[in-house]
């Protein structure tokens, strides 16, 4: 069965709907003007995605919905960071009754942990295709859902073999 992976993002939200061994569509939600500080720009805009997404998944039967969660980071590239988990806040209410799975970044895509999809990335990103339908990942969003997706899979299958 199906999943809908998501890279969420105010300003980019990847969207994949994939299987185990292909990608079957993409969709990037893409907004050209920055929320920034304005948080009630920021509620329109989390209010905006997350019923985008709640309508374009609600025709693709699938078993889970994967969102990439959260990571903090420190210093000056923390600006704005707060924006991603409060539009997670919103795509859990939109997606409320669905099977949630919440990945970091850290897990699926971190060089240095094994078992990360960070390869697969690097394959994506130079334009090859290590999975079916790749080259609808046309952009670092849809990559990320896809390793999500692809992660999720991979847990999955070596938790049923255990």
């Amino acid at each position: 069965m199906p999943v809908v992976a998501i890279d969420p993002g105010t300003a980019n939200t990847g969207l994949v709907y994939m299987d185990a061994s292909r990608v079957i569509c993409a969709k990037t939600l893409a907004h050209r003007k920055a929320v920034r500080g304005d948080q009630y720009a920021l509620m329109e805009r989390a209010r905006e995605i997350a019923a985008q997404v709640a309508a374009w998944a609600a025709d693709k039967p699938h078993e889970a919905v994967v969102i990439e969660g959260f990571v903090g980071f420190s210093g000056r590239q923390g600006g704005y960071t707060y924006q991603t988990p409060y539009l997670c806040g919103y795509l859990h209410r939109a997606l409320e009754g669905e099977r949630i799975v919440i990945q970091t970044s850290r897990q699926v895509l971190n060089p240095r942990r094994a078992g990360s999809m960070a390869q697969t990335m690097d394959m994506l990103r130079q334009g090859k295709r290590p999975m079916k339908g790749a080259e609808m990942l046309t952009n670092e969003h849809l990559r990320s859902a896809a390793c999500h997706g692809a992660y999720y899979y991979r847990e999955k299958n070596r938790k049923e073999e255990s």
